[in-house]
């Protein structure tokens, strides 16, 4: 048996979709039994909204008790002690969980072991007097004397937070090389055209995957998720409507969040082959059925909304079955040598946001503010990353960017057999 987050959604008010998590105990036999567990998993400091699902904090929880159940073994929350908290997370930290095949960023941890303090400190002050730990156990209290001389007191964790010191932010600057994913694009445009829009709108949009799976076709009855503004009969600019999530399946499934509510527009330098992409991709769903009612533009093979679990699933099965036999084939050292990253590293759609990214800086951007809107970031950390290291992806790519992937001409090889086939 183990723990594992239960989605369920509702529609609440004006078509505004609500899902909620909750915690349920999955038996060897398939049946779930829940429990109450996702009370304590909120904000420890104030209650939040309606619309809040506990998003990705129900996932360390989760982790977390399936630990200190499954392999500690204790039998109820009231039996934790202060060492299984602090080897959790620990472990945790050092990506040496049961399962881990992968390093953590410090943010990742630092989000997780807070977290996990909210939820135990939540838990242990209703059953105090019941519980071994105590809740002020999980923290000392630090003051501190501010510019204006007022004391603050500030509560740290009571133990030391570890953190994998081999892994840097700078590993993301060589996860695709610019022609390992001109490769990949054309195998997509090829071979599953049916994702060729949810990448376009992560390679040359910048949107994260959840939401590249939450826009509406431009015709949607829920209003157009994609605008195009002409003049003189040219299209000079586009712009994807993330402003509100709401329901694009009939069976009220998620399909993705969206992390910041936006109108995000396709950068000039990619506004010529966003417009291929898209085109190509209409066309191919000439006389295809989908939920008329909702209008997702991204489809899965029963003309429902494409959900990202699927998403990345389908792009893992891609990447590991397909892709790699295919880079370790090329005559391109690099990417040959990334073909071997990849039999060893996993990689998931976020690649395309990187990539997106990259090209921006090589393209020229330099202030935060514009890096963070391309983006659709709620805070500078990320971009400030990209930026503080852009002399570093330069050497890594090479050279400034001198323009994408020209995909019209790639359809026109296709196509027609000018040239012959590039790969």
């Amino acid at each position: 048996m183990k723990f594992v987050n239960y989605n369920h959604s509702f529609i609440l008010g004006d078509n505004n979709l609500v899902t909620k998590q909750f915690i349920a105990l999955k038996h060897d036999d398939g049946q779930l039994q829940f429990t109450d567990f996702h009370r304590y998993v909120k904000n420890a400091s104030k209650i939040k909204s309606i619309s809040d699902d506990g998003n990705k904090r129900f996932s360390y929880v989760v982790k977390f008790l399936n630990y200190v159940f499954g392999e500690i073994g204790i039998t109820s929350l009231d039996q934790l002690t202060l060492d299984m908290v602090r080897e959790f997370l620990m472990h945790y930290g050092l990506g040496t969980l049961p399962g881990d095949t992968k390093h953590r960023k410090r943010s990742t941890v630092e989000i997780c072991v807070k977290t996990i303090l909210d939820f135990l400190t939540l838990y242990l002050n209703e059953r105090k007097g019941k519980t071994i730990l105590s809740a002020k156990e999980l923290y000392n209290t630090t003051s501190y004397t501010n510019k204006r001389g007022k004391i603050i007191k500030k509560k740290e964790p009571s133990f030391e937070i570890y953190f994998d010191d081999s892994y840097t932010e700078q590993m993301i600057f060589r996860d695709m090389p610019n022609a390992a994913f001109e490769m990949l694009f054309a195998h997509i445009a090829k071979q599953h055209k049916d994702l060729l829009m949810v990448i376009a709108l992560g390679a040359f949009v910048g949107l994260r995957p959840s939401e590249a799976c939450n826009v509406r076709r431009e015709d949607s009855p829920l209003g157009p998720g994609i605008l195009f503004h002409q003049s003189h009969g040219e299209t000079f600019k586009v712009e994807i409507d993330l402003r509100k999530e709401i329901p694009l399946r009939s069976d009220l499934k998620p399909t993705g969040r969206i992390k910041k509510e936006r109108m995000q527009a396709v950068p000039i330098i990619f506004l010529e082959v966003f417009l291929d992409a898209y085109n190509d991709y209409m066309s191919y769903l000439k006389g295809r059925k989908y939920e008329k009612d909702y209008g997702p533009l991204n489809l899965n093979k029963q003309g429902k909304a494409l959900t990202y679990a699927v998403y990345y699933q389908r792009f893992s099965n891609i990447i590991r079955k397909e892709m790699i036999p295919i880079y370790l084939n090329s005559d391109d050292a690099e990417v040959v040598f990334f073909g071997q990253l990849l039999q060893e590293h996993n990689i998931s759609p976020h690649i395309f946001r990187h990539w997106y990214t990259t090209q921006l800086v090589l393209s020229g951007v330099n202030e935060i503010s514009e890096l963070m809107s391309a983006r659709g970031d709620k805070s500078p950390d990320s971009a400030w990353v990209y930026l503080q290291n852009k002399g570093e992806i330069a050497k890594q790519y090479d050279q400034a960017n001198d323009g994408v992937f020209d995909y019209l001409n790639w359809r026109a090889n296709e196509i027609y057999g000018i040239g012959g086939e590039k790969w």
